[in-house]
């Protein structure tokens, strides 16, 4: 017969059991922070797990608790100003590095302005998402940077050329969406004429975001400017590194496909990404809010003249935008 005594024994044993495993899990997996303040961390939780095994009456137990949240609480604040620290020293670097790049004039005008925008949002980095975004708009700023280093180190003749007429005017070819990274609806235009030129195997995309409209009269144009670089991303991560990209005007996209394939294959791989919805978690203010959008679009096989093919593309922006955008 087991007495109501063995019972409380048994039952206070296994209690006693999943508090030394809860403690040991705590000390294993404390985030990383700095090595001295980790190991300091895992001694405090080595002791109270010693506590626990020695078999403390039930007072000792509430007061080992005590300890170990207090512990806890020390560790992750210590550990937080580590990270935050860490996080003002990098963002920076990359302010130092884009003033240099600035001042030194290797930067050109339209590259200059993009990369004051980035440091202007190094600020108001709120999660990896945006760090993502920003990294992608930092690489798209200088590739655009290094190609046009590239060109004038290969046309010295015509900047001497300027200099001999007097001709002081430079037309920078970055000109580069400051809110997503992205080339500008001229770089666009010039794509899809070139494309015209040469139809085989080319196709336009252009999608055309929902809610920004909405996104930008309730929580301003910073909110939306963010929803329009996800939405970028999202779409340049589902094309190929052969297609390009462009901001079109408001909250459309377009993109230059060079694809051999069927249109029937091409609009399969494309639905893939482009039917996907975006979802988003922000902080605005002292509220958190779910963002979910999606996006319109329509696929078409380039044909010539130009001009036709402007006149589609044009004529389903302007079924799809806001009418401040058309």
């Amino acid at each position: 017969m087991i007495s109501l005594k063995s019972k409380d024994t048994e039952a206070e044993a296994t209690y006693r059991r999943v508090i030394g495993l809860l403690l040991q899990g705590i000390a294993l997996h404390a985030v990383e922070g700095t090595t001295g303040e980790r190991k300091r961390f895992q001694e405090q939780m080595d002791q109270c797990i010693e506590t626990s095994s020695s078999e403390p009456p039930v007072s000792e137990l509430l007061a080992l608790v005590g300890r170990v949240l207090r512990a806890m609480e020390d560790y992750n604040t210590r550990t937080g100003r580590f990270v935050q620290q860490q996080s003002a020293d990098l963002q920076q670097m990359v302010s130092l590095l884009i003033q240099t790049l600035i001042e030194a004039g290797i930067a050109g005008q339209q590259s200059s302005s993009t990369l004051q925008q980035i440091e202007k949002s190094l600020g108001r980095i709120i999660g990896n998402q945006d760090i993502r975004i920003l990294r992608l708009r930092m690489d798209e700023c200088l590739a655009g940077i290094r190609e046009e280093a590239a060109r004038k180190n290969s046309e010295p003749s015509t900047v001497e050329s300027s200099a001999a007429t007097g001709d002081t005017a430079v037309t920078s070819r970055d000109t580069r969406d400051a809110a997503t990274g992205l080339k500008s609806k001229e770089e666009a235009d010039r794509a899809i004429r070139a494309a015209s030129e040469a139809p085989e195997g080319k196709y336009l995309l252009i999608a055309v975001l929902s809610r920004v409209q909405a996104i930008n009269a309730r929580f301003g144009y910073a909110l939306g400017d963010r929803i329009l670089a996800d939405f970028a991303v999202h779409f340049t991560k589902g094309l190929s590194p052969t297609d390009q990209i462009f901001r079109w005007k408001g909250p459309a996209m377009l993109a230059v496909l060079d694809r051999p394939g069927r249109v029937d294959a091409v609009r399969a791989d494309v639905r893939r990404f482009a039917d996907a919805k975006l979802e988003r978690t922000l902080e605005v203010g002292q509220r958190t809010i779910h963002i979910s959008t999606s996006a319109t679009w329509s696929l078409i096989q380039v044909v010539s003249p130009f001009e036709d093919l402007m006149q589609q593309v044009e004529a389903f922006a302007a079924a799809q935008l806001p009418r401040e955008y058309a």
